[in-house]
């Protein structure tokens, strides 16, 4: 019995170390899994990083602006979302800086039209130190995309991406040139899609960003946004924040959205835009319920203006579309941006949904101008005003905020522009007007009731 008793003690100590190394190697193998796949990102990363700089461009910019004058007054004016203007005598000179991409070996780079759309000196600045003077094809404000070209060959463009397809949560990175870093390389993920922020400041601006906390600052506007395959999926474009600076969201412009824009200016020289004639509203639980429908979708048509194509196609007040081009949507500027992305004479099919009906309409599209009639005078915006032919209002903290001013700026801003000298006199929307000068009286704007007095 003693000498069963000797032998068994080690078989149970045996198989103790044999249950012990099992565990020890099952812990290691999961390390060496979750090693490898972070090394799988990683190299990710370091290659689209290595491939798509190659792409994208740093843009310098000069821009001499005189200071515009009407009947004897001259008025000074911050240009929209660029406060480091610098005063002359008769006129400033602007320094800009931003980023491009490029689109074609031979030579077309697509960027903001803040960056260069007004600029009358262009530089690009590739990854390698190369430089190139840059002229502008052609800009669009309504979607705040440029165009211009360098005289090269064989160059890397981007290879596109589909903005249609994203996902919220999707890895992304972002590159350009923030704070005169060149080739600054940052990540983060798409943190939600279809964002209208209203900086572009017009009723028919085509506002449909990507928001992403991938870090973006000033300087990266015009640079790219891009996925885990190097494919460019969106235009880097503004940034909300009260200091100017990143704090967690960024916006990029859908590169379908951007594509559509740079090839018409390309082809065309103008953008050739597609033309519905509706005013458009959000569906709400009230509404949804109203119409005998299970939640909300879709989007209301609140008007539809006279001799336009959503008249001759039937559309009514009151209907709610349900898609567009078999697409759902849930947005009006989602379907202003599907719309837009079309061409005049297009043709689209909408599902609607009239009281308790669902119908298809198609819709020949038309061109903008000179085709909205009839339209009812929309109420004045709280604190605006027409003088001078400008349409002006007074600054608040929220407005501030999204062209990235300090909340304490002092001026008004010009919201919209009327036929006669304003427009002559080379204002544009966005501008901020902080002073008024006649022969040698001066008088500071901090309010819209200041500058009616002038």
């Amino acid at each position: 019995m003693v000498h069963r008793h000797r032998h068994t003690l080690p078989i149970v100590f045996l198989m103790s170390l044999i249950l012990c190394a099992g565990q020890t190697v099952s812990a290691a193998t999961e390390l060496e899994q979750a090693v490898a796949q972070l090394q799988g990102l990683n190299h990710a990363f370091t290659t689209i990083a290595k491939h798509v700089t190659a792409s994208v461009v740093t843009i310098s910019t000069k821009q001499t602006v005189e200071r515009p004058t009407m009947d004897g007054r001259e008025f000074r004016f911050h240009p929209f979302n660029d406060p480091r203007f610098r005063e002359r005598q008769q006129e400033e000179e602007r320094d800009g800086l931003g980023s491009g991409i490029v689109m074609s070996a031979d030579g077309y780079i697509l960027t903001n039209h803040h960056v260069a759309g007004g600029a009358n000196q262009i530089t690009v600045i590739f990854n390698d130190n190369r430089e190139f003077e840059a002229k502008l094809v052609g800009a669009d404000s309504l979607t705040d995309v440029a165009v211009i070209k360098i005289d090269a060959k064989g160059l890397t463009p981007a290879t596109m991406g589909n903005s249609d397809k994203l996902q919220i949560g999707e890895w992304v990175l972002a590159i350009g040139a923030p704070m005169s870093l060149r080739s600054t390389v940052t990540s983060g993920i798409i943190s939600a899609m279809g964002r209208n922020i209203n900086i572009l400041r017009d009723s028919y601006a085509v506002e449909d960003f990507i928001q992403t906390d991938a870090a973006i600052n000033p300087g990266n506007s015009g640079g790219a946004l891009v996925n885990l395959r190097g494919e460019l999926i969106g235009i880097n474009t503004a940034i909300a924040t009260p200091t100017r600076t990143f704090v967690g969201y960024g916006f990029a412009i859908p590169i379908n959205l951007a594509r559509k824009v740079m090839d018409d200016i390309i082809a065309y020289g103008r953008v050739r835009r597609g033309f519905l004639g509706v005013s458009l509203g959000d569906v709400d639980a009230s509404l949804a319920d109203a119409f005998g429908m299970d939640r909300p979708r879709g989007v209301l048509v609140v008007n539809v203006f006279s001799d336009t194509p959503a008249e001759t196609a039937g559309l009514r007040s009151e209907d709610i579309i349900l898609k567009v081009d078999n697409q759902e949507v849930n947005r009006p500027n989602h379907v202003q941006s599907l719309i837009a992305r079309k061409h005049p004479d297009d043709t689209v099919s909408m599902e609607i949904r009239r009281k308790d009906k669902t119908l298809t309409l198609n819709v020949k599209l038309g061109e903008r101008d000179n085709q909205v009639k009839h339209v009812a005078a929309a109420p004045p915006t709280p604190g605006e005003s027409e003088h001078y032919g400008l349409t002006v209002q007074n600054i608040t903290p929220e407005i501030a905020s999204s062209i990235g001013l300090s909340e304490d700026v002092e001026g008004i801003i010009v919201s919209d522009i009327g036929r006669g000298p304003a427009r002559e006199a080379g204002f544009r929307p966005g501008d901020i007007i902080y002073r008024v000068r006649q022969g040698r009286t001066e008088q500071d704007i901090r309010s819209v009731e200041d500058f009616k007095t002038t």
